[in-house]
């Protein structure tokens, strides 16, 4: 006996309509799309259609490209077919197209109807496809219903509408967005301008997303700084940091990969200064402003890039260690392309790309940036001008920090004590050098001896009150230094004696919790002026644990027993 294995065509469409994890990238298939059926000019429009009582989300994407044929729409509303073969500038067959595998268009799926208007050669084919999200998950294929129509006179290429798409949420389609993801995650934002490779130099995008009032016309390739490295000229624009516009590059075509014979990468790698960038990207969120949608930080999108079809797909930490130390990647613009690597079906990383492949690659970037660019006179200037610019600001923030921290401890609040100046704490250092002055100067004032400190990690204090016995005999706790005594404690009260704080923000029968969640209400007595050496007592008492733990709080302790008040300096 035998068996063919069959699959579920309903769940395999449906999971990889899902298995596209950024709306956005309904954009990116268009657009490969677009460039598969070799059009010149795409028009991208994004708006809310509230025609049926609800606010749905509708993109529509129309270009001048060959068009299709009933096989070839077939083959967009299919699986696993590839109707187009990818030709090179010479016109010569070379790997399959960017949406080899037929995959990309199954994310319009995720949608309440697909509509296809479509040209070639004369024939003029309409198409639609009802409900595909909701016939999926009823484990059922949708149907698509056409007609084909002689036209004369119609234009070629295709407009596909994709109405109710991603359950009408409208987030990452603005404008600016859509903008940002074209140049930096579509075909059309390739890279390979900047290497020479000039096939679709003259492609236009007409986009309009929400919130645009028309469209706006941009112009094919990713967006990079205009070079700019003469460091003298730049300090003319900025004397203290000319590095943030400072703009070097460089570019490799065809770059053989080191031990793949006939495997080849293109590599730009572009220096950028800060200021630089963001004089062309509006998407970099500046610091110390609300955050509007789509921005994020220099880190999260420069550094160096690994491509197919110039398409960015993978932004690692371990490939970015190919040409730079992490504080240095967000000065670099770079781009790594070889058509040999293996994508996933969503073509969402590098997953499918064999390890030796990637470890060459690796290779062969290291090798062209340490001999070809680190030997370069720009790159020598860059960072020369980076360890100058280091020094000076270093220098600058030295001086900086001294002229603060010469007008905070002139304000200071201290006192004295037998000649000697004692500074309030600003932090929970500052109270254990307060501490250790007190117990050098009036070592009467706690009823305990210090036997080890070690404020790195754990208690900061191992104290005894057995001041009379031998170490090895005595009685041994903890003591914990803390600025501020609050609700709740980083520590286990289970060995603990005493806490020594500058401030407590604890009322009478405050609960306080310790790391083990044992729980300790905070008692206060009131000083007893009638009692020689009385002081305000806190004290930590526990229900179910015989010793309490008594809290010197300094601020007041030292108030009630030596009449010490800390105030402006210049006051005493």
């Amino acid at each position: 006996m035998e068996f063919i294995p069959t699959v579920n065509e309903a769940a395999e469409f449906l999971e990889i309509s899902n298995d596209f994890t950024n709306p956005k990238e309904v954009i990116r298939e268009a657009i490969s799309n677009c460039f598969d059926a070799g059009a010149k000019n795409i028009k991208i429009e994004i708006y809310v259609d509230r025609s049926r009582g609800m606010d749905e989300l509708v993109i529509n994407i129309e270009d001048d490209g060959e068009g299709m044929n009933e096989e070839q729409l077939k083959a967009f509303f299919g699986l696993g077919y590839s109707t187009r073969i990818a030709v090179d500038e010479r016109g010569f067959k070379v790997s399959p197209s960017i949406g080899e595998k037929g995959h990309g268009t199954k994310v319009y799926f995720n949608s309440r109807r697909i509509d296809v208007k479509t040209c070639k050669n004369n024939q003029y084919l309409e198409a639609y496809m009802d409900s595909p999200r909701q016939t999926l998950r009823r484990e059922e294929l949708p149907k698509v219903i056409y007609e084909s129509k002689e036209f004369r006179d119609q234009q070629q290429g295709s407009s596909i509408t994709i109405f109710g798409y991603n359950s009408n949420i409208q987030a990452g389609f603005s404008q600016d967005e859509i903008k940002d993801y074209i140049h930096w995650f579509t075909k059309f934002g390739s890279p390979e301008l900047e290497v020479g490779k000039e096939t679709y130099k003259d492609m236009k995008v007409q986009l309009k997303g929400l919130g645009a009032k028309e469209f706006e016309k941009l112009d094919f390739g990713h967006k990079f700084a205009e070079v700019n490295s003469d460091i003298r000229a730049l300090k003319g624009k900025d004397k203290i940091s000319p590095l943030d516009y400072y703009v070097a590059k460089w570019e490799f075509r065809d770059a053989q990969v080191i031990g793949k014979p006939g495997c080849t990468i293109d590599f730009v790698f572009y220096i950028e200064g800060d200021k630089a960038k963001r004089e062309y990207n509006r998407m970099i969120h500046e610091k110390w402003q609300a955050w509007k949608p789509g921005e994020y930080d220099v880190g999260d999108r420069y550094g160096l890039w690994l491509c197919k079809d110039h398409i960015p797909i993978q932004h690692e930490s371990e490939w970015n260690k190919w040409v730079a130390e992490r504080s240095e990647w967000t000065k670099y613009h770079a781009f790594v392309n070889c058509q040999d690597f293996k994508l996933t079906a969503n073509r969402g990383d590098l997953e499918n790309t064999p390890p030796d492949l990637l470890e060459a690659v690796g290779k062969t970037v290291k090798d062209l940036f340490n001999n070809k660019i680190k030997s370069t006179r720009e790159f020598q200037k860059y960072r020369e001008e980076l360890v100058t610019e280091q020094v000076e600001r270093t220098a600058q923030q030295e001086e900086s920090d001294f002229d603060r921290r010469r007008r905070e401890t002139l304000t200071k609040n201290a006192t004295e004590i037998d000649g000697i100046t004692l500074l309030e704490p600003r932090q929970e250092g500052g109270v254990f050098s307060l501490f250790l002055q007190l117990k050098t100067i009036k070592p009467e004032l706690f009823d305990f001896k210090v036997i080890d400190y070690d404020t790195s990690l754990g208690y900061d204090l191992l104290v005894t009150k057995d001041t009379a016995l031998d170490l090895s005999q005595a009685s041994m706790k903890f003591a914990e230094m803390k600025y501020e005594l609050k609700r709740s404690f980083n520590h286990s009260f289970g060995k603990l004696w005493v806490i020594i704080c500058w401030d407590c923000k604890l009322a009478n029968d405050d609960e306080v919790l310790d790391i083990v969640g044992e729980k300790r209400n905070m008692k206060i007595t009131s000083k007893d002026s009638s009692i020689p050496g009385s002081y305000k007592k806190y004290m930590l008492v526990s229900n179910t644990s015989p010793h309490n733990i008594e809290v010197f709080v300094l601020k007041e302790y030292l108030k009630d027993k030596l009449s010490l008040d800390f105030r402006p300096r210049g006051m005493h």
